[in-house]
């Protein structure tokens, strides 16, 4: 696991003299080892900064450089199958002086050119320059679990790229300017971390499953997809039994794969269903060994999942660490927080796997096993529903359709069905029906230069319900939360594993029938049958669904609510471009008068203020003070670690 950085020329132009800067304003990614390599002839630079999770030994150092001198490799992730691959590369003669997968994946590239990647089975973003050919082959991993940005300066003929904006910022070759057209896609259509636009003008995001040859010779710059989950591909089973047990035998050895490590691995356990199961999965492993588990809990009961964490750890025999987030303490924190992320975000479950992260590293635990990806293959939000039900009367199910829709009003609230069957609907009449019920507040006159379309897509599968499993997976929900996951785990230098995100299992669930993710009023209905006796009963049936989630709209009723009218009535938030101030104050009027649902709205203009702030204020130097941002321990900020307060009988809030 690492920070990468890079650049390419075509003439040597001083491009490696801000090499050592970018690298290190990403320290944070790496803090037990930084390298650096230039060419002979100064147009290429590599760095890398290290956390090292295989081969704790000199050996692991990056930049590294194959016998021949003609690869040199910078990589940022975790191929859990180096084992079996570095197994098929011996047997074809090569070499190996440590243990780590960076060298298995140089001389996969080595062996199989650009085709290594269908080899591949972990989460990755990494750059190889050959000398021979005069070109630096990238490649991003299948879901975007590892980021990758890039800039291209047309006047230099060069490439930079990192892995954070900031370092590329850090260049000072870069002016930094916002992409209006993203921005106005993010406050309308909620379009972030996806495609290739970023909120920085001249800024690219590698998507996730593509590839990048540039050749600084040439001047030629090629991005492909790699790979996509295949529309035509079918699996029919003849029982639920056969069914479960091909997803848990999957699941099975994706955990199994993921636990090689040589530093310490827990799990970040919600109490969820999704993380639960990891949990339960991981106890066999360990082989006697205790497993850590690391949650974030709430001194709100709505919003505690106490219940179900003591289950699961209990049945488990694990080691629990739990932290209660002080929503006093945001303030403080907000800004630190994006500037880990070089973007706004929409909710404050962000700081809560902020504090879970920060409690794993003052905890000693390096890497995390988690649940993410789980709702998104096995359609576990409200909202797969109505893509569901449109199945359902695209086979001429009336009947079957009626009754579900029967029993989902009768069991679940009324709110519920919004996101639900809002995805009846055509996406046209759905945009429509989204700006009514949630106001935007984008300035009349940004929206008339910038407004644009949501980014078109083509649609990839017949079955609505298949079709709305890809696009979570690819545009609308995973990459926000993927990227939330990376710039959270390594702000405090620690690694996330997605065991759901296993493209095997991802390939075998999307190629089951739909009654196999969704029956009645049941969503995942495949992972609950595979898991049963794994996790404890009152997980297995739970239907409802938290995932960290903060008694938000409390807090900003609450004790966030003078900082929240602070940020909205500052002349820095005032004077932006996007901004209709009167429309923000009606907004936040409503919403303190009782109106629920406009909290992610509030939290996404408070981000984008703080985003604002940092990046466009400072000229992108902010960065500067901030070397290593997330050393302090728990305990220097002031985060409740004991018991809350209503656990021990007593009122109050958690600070």
């Amino acid at each position: 696991m690492c920070g990468i950085v890079g650049g390419v020329s075509r003439y040597p132009d001083g491009i490696d003299a801000f090499a050592v800067q970018m690298r290190d304003s990403i320290a944070h990614r790496g803090p037990d080892d930084s390298g650096l390599w230039k060419s002979n002839d100064g147009k290429v630079f590599l760095g890398s900064r290290r956390l090292a999770i295989l081969d704790l030994s000199p050996s692991g150092h990056q930049p590294m450089q194959d016998d021949s001198g003609r690869l040199v490799i910078v990589f940022n992730g975790e191929i859990y199958n180096y084992v079996e691959i570095r197994q098929d590369l011996v047997k074809r003669g090569f070499r190996f002086k440590s243990t780590t997968d960076t060298e298995v994946l140089m001389s996969s590239y080595q062996a199989w050119g650009v085709e290594c990647l269908s080899r591949l089975n972990g989460m990755y973003a990494f750059a190889i320059w050959d000398e021979t050919r005069r070109e630096l082959f990238v490649a991003r991993d299948r879901f975007g679990e590892k980021p990758f940005y890039y800039f291209l300066d047309r006047k230099r003929e060069s490439l930079l790229f990192a892995s954070e904006i900031k370092a590329l910022l850090a260049s000072g070759r870069i002016p930094v300017s916002p992409n209006r057209y993203a921005l106005y896609r993010y406050l309308v259509h909620h379009e972030i971390s996806h495609g290739q636009e970023t909120l920085f003008e001249g800024i690219s995001a590698l998507p996730a499953s593509h590839a990048l040859v540039y050749s600084p010779d040439r001047g030629a710059l090629k991005v492909w997809r790699y790979w996509d989950l295949n529309p035509e591909a079918e699996v029919r089973l003849d029982s639920d039994e056969a069914y479960a047990e091909r997803v848990l035998e999957t699941l099975t050895d994706a955990v199994r794969i993921r636990l090689r490590s040589d530093v310490p691995v827990g799990s970040s356990l919600s109490g969820g269903l999704d993380s639960s199961t990891i949990v339960g999965l991981v106890a066999p492993e360990r082989r006697g060994n205790c497993q850590a588990t690391f949650s974030a809990r709430f001194d709100d009961p709505r919003f505690d999942e106490g219940f179900y964490i003591e289950r699961v750890t209990a049945k488990a025999n694990v080691e629990s660490h739990a932290v209660y987030p002080n929503p006093a303490l945001v303030p403080d924190e907000m800004e630190r927080m994006i500037w880990h992320h070089d973007q706004p975000f929409y909710s404050s479950s962000v700081y809560a796997q902020w504090h879970v992260m920060r409690l794993a590293r003052d905890s000693g635990v390096v890497v995390l096993l988690d649940g993410q990806g789980g709702d998104e293959v096995f359609a576990g939000y409200h909202f797969f529903f109505g893509p569901y039900l449109r199945d359902m009367v695209r086979r001429f199910r009336i009947i079957e359709c009626i009754k579900t829709l029967i029993n989902y009003l009768k069991e679940y609230h009324i709110r519920s069905m919004v996101p639900a069957f809002a995805q009846v609907l055509p996406p046209s009449t759905r945009a429509v029906v989204k700006r009514f019920l949630r106001p935007v507040a984008v300035d009349v006159e940004f929206a008339r230069q910038f407004g644009c379309p949501a980014t078109p897509f083509r649609r990839r599968f017949n079955s609505p319900l298949k079709e709305e499993l890809h696009q979570s997976l690819t545009r609308s929900v995973l990459p926000e939360l993927l990227h939330c996951a990376d710039r959270n785990s390594m702000a405090f230098s620690r690694e996330i594993r997605l065991p759901f995100l296993d493209h095997r299992l991802v390939e075998l669930v999307m190629a089951y029938p739909n009654e196999q993710k969704i029956r009645g009023t049941v969503t995942k209905v495949v992972l609950r049958n595979a898991i049963r006796g794994i996790v404890p009963e009152e997980v297995r049936i739970r239907k409802d669904k938290l995932g960290y989630a903060p008694p938000e709209e409390k807090w900003l009723r609450g004790p966030l609510r003078p900082w929240v009218e602070e940020v909205f009535h500052s002349p820095s938030f005032r004077k932006r471009e996007w901004v209709d101030g009167k429309s923000v104050d009606r907004l936040w009027r409503g919403f303190l008068g009782g109106l629920e649902g406009w909290h992610t709205l509030i939290w996404k203009w408070l981000s984008l203020a703080y985003w604002a702030r940092i990046f466009l204020d400072s000229g992108g130097t902010m960065f500067r003070p901030y070397p290593q941002p997330a050393t302090e321990s728990l305990k220097s900020s002031n985060v409740v670690l004991e018991s809350a307060p209503w656990r021990q009988g007593k009122t109050g809030d958690s600070s």
